[in-house]
């Protein structure tokens, strides 16, 4: 039911409900002015990190006086529930606007300053967002860029959250927080990287099937390159994009100031001329200036019809845009390059990962392992062994993923023997020979194209084997039934292939009743395994 006051606020109407909070539009009687009131969301209100992370918000944002941070009014109490009264803001989050797919490249470039903007504000008091994300930057119907939810934000010298504790959204967390390790200024950039290649792009960077599988891209793997993933994009443009993803937090821009400020140099000295379009040139940009290749994935996008974010001048200012882009590049990537070598020698060692980023590093390989598993149950093979790979990637000594990758391989070669016998008994034309080793295929892979054709090319000779077939899927029942695994749906579902068995047998159908009956005896056996 909809409150009618919250504090001294008139509540008009629900703005919205998240997961830890729900926001009203509401009246302001003292000010008369429209306001955003956030509060706990019923339930959640005594869970203590959630009133931390609520205070953390508000105290951050107040600490924050910018144009292009949203406003907080006042933190309130009412009863024992915290709430905030803070700007209402009209237009749509950075996310929708990416989905609508109407910026051009001018807008985009114009929030991504924007958000440097506040966010270099934020860093020159040394608070550090943690959870930029596109749903937590609204663009105004004028155009202007707002952050908001600093609700992860550490403070410099707060004890409200230690190192150690991993905070954020999993697609825009950079590797030292999904390794658990302090986050800096660094680790926003990373964030601002992810939100600047999904707006050129419009698609994620780091995305996968599952949680654990982004986690996984986020330490391990290359997005891919922002101008295969966004044709068109300016070279010097991208290569700003790579260094702020870059995995080393020392190869990245030290703050958003710095990110800033490469987009600024880029527009004062860029004169008019070609659109920003056009790609700079790869021999005009000096190496030192060129992150390591990456690889990606996303949304791209434009606020709305009204949205007018600052444009780069038009006219003639593409190729001024792409030469400041590339020197801003080069004056960054280089001087700390130059940094390193003369300076400090070598780069420092990484922290030493947490008791909790260890345990979510070990979350991750555990999932890895068990998705490779289900590969390897389901008789997708080459995808178990891919599987496995990556797993022990994260882990050599995992034990798990030795054995399903070996399991695999044992697997892939003994298809391999039997497409080879069925080759062989093809050439030579015996049809007896044909069935026996087109059933041997099925039995290890009862989809496989070849096994089909064969078993097809068999003729009558194939119904012996279809009701062998059928004999290996009923001791596969009954295992499972014994194992107790008859409720759950991979027996369910390896029933409903049997049925279906049982009707191409009846019709006749002996290649097709093989099939049905050995899926079945697959289905049944990762039953008794107790696998959904």
């Amino acid at each position: 039911m909809l409150p009618q006051r919250i504090g001294k606020y008139e509540i008009v109407g629900k703005l919205g409900q998240g997961a830890m909070g729900e926001v009203f539009r509401a009246h302001d009687p003292v000010l008369n002015r429209a306001v955003a009131v956030k509060r706990i969301s019923a339930g959640l209100d005594a869970d203590e990190m959630v009133r931390k992370r609520f205070q953390r918000e508000a105290q951050s944002a107040a600490l924050l006086s910018h144009p292009n941070i949203i406003t907080v009014y006042e933190l309130g109490i009412e009863g024992d529930q915290l709430f905030m009264a803070m700007e209402l803001l009209d237009g749509v989050d950075l996310k929708h606007a990416i989905s609508a797919r109407q910026m051009t490249l001018d807008e985009k470039i114009g929030v991504v300053q924007q958000i440097c903007e506040g966010l270099a504000f934020a860093h020159a008091h040394d608070i550090v967002h943690r959870d930029l994300k596109p749903a937590n930057i609204h663009i105004l119907p004028g155009g202007k860029v707002k952050i908001m939810d600093f609700g992860l934000a550490r403070l410099s010298g707060s004890e409200m959250t230690t190192t150690g504790m991993v905070m954020g959204t999993p697609h825009y967390m950079s590797p030292e927080q999904v390794k658990g390790q302090k986050a800096d200024a660094r680790s926003d950039i990373f964030a601002l990287g992810c939100v600047f290649y999904e707006l050129l792009s419009g698609h994620k960077p780091f995305d996968a099937e599952s949680m654990h599988g982004v986690l996984y891209k986020i330490m391990q793997e290359e997005p891919t390159p922002v101008r295969e993933a966004a044709p068109g994009t300016p070279e010097a443009l991208a290569h700003i994009v790579e260094k702020a993803l870059a995995k080393n937090p020392d190869e990245r821009f030290p703050n958003a100031g710095d990110l800033l400020a490469a987009l600024r140099q880029a527009r004062s000295v860029s004169p008019a001329g070609r659109g920003p379009e056009r790609s700079l040139d790869p021999e005009r940009t000096p190496a030192a200036a060129r992150p390591a290749p990456r690889r990606a994935g996303g949304e791209a996008s434009r606020a709305s019809s009204r949205s007018s974010v600052p444009p780069v001048s038009r006219g003639g200012s593409g190729r001024g845009l792409l030469i400041g882009l590339a020197v801003a590049v080069l004056a960054i990537a280089g001087g700390a390059w130059l940094l390193r070598s003369s300076v400090l020698g070598r780069p420092a060692p990484p922290p030493a990962p947490s008791a909790e980023g260890d345990s979510l590093t070990r979350r991750a390989i555990d999932s890895q392992v068990e998705l490779a598993r289900r590969r390897l149950d389901a008789g997708s093979y080459p995808d178990a062994a891919r599987e496995a790979e990556r797993a022990l990637k994260l882990d050599p000594q995992s034990a798990g993923a030795r054995q399903v990758l070996e399991e695999a391989s044992a697997a892939l070669k003994a298809i391999d023997g039997a497409v080879a016998a069925v080759r062989s008994a093809t050439a030579a034309g015996d049809r007896e020979r044909l069935a026996g080793a087109a059933f041997d295929l099925m039995t290890l892979a009862p989809a496989h194209p070849e096994a089909e054709r064969a078993a097809a090319g068999a003729g009558p000779l194939f119904r012996p084997r279809a009701e062998a077939a059928r004999r290996l899927e009923q001791e596969a029942r009954r295992a499972a039934e014994q194992a107790g695994s008859g409720h759950t749906a991979a027996f369910a579902e390896a029933s409903q292939l049997e049925q279906k068995g049982e009707q191409a047998l009846q019709a006749g159908q002996a290649v097709q009743a093989a099939r049905q009956f050995l899926e079945a005896r697959f289905g049944f056996e990762r039953a008794r395994r107790n696998r959904p």
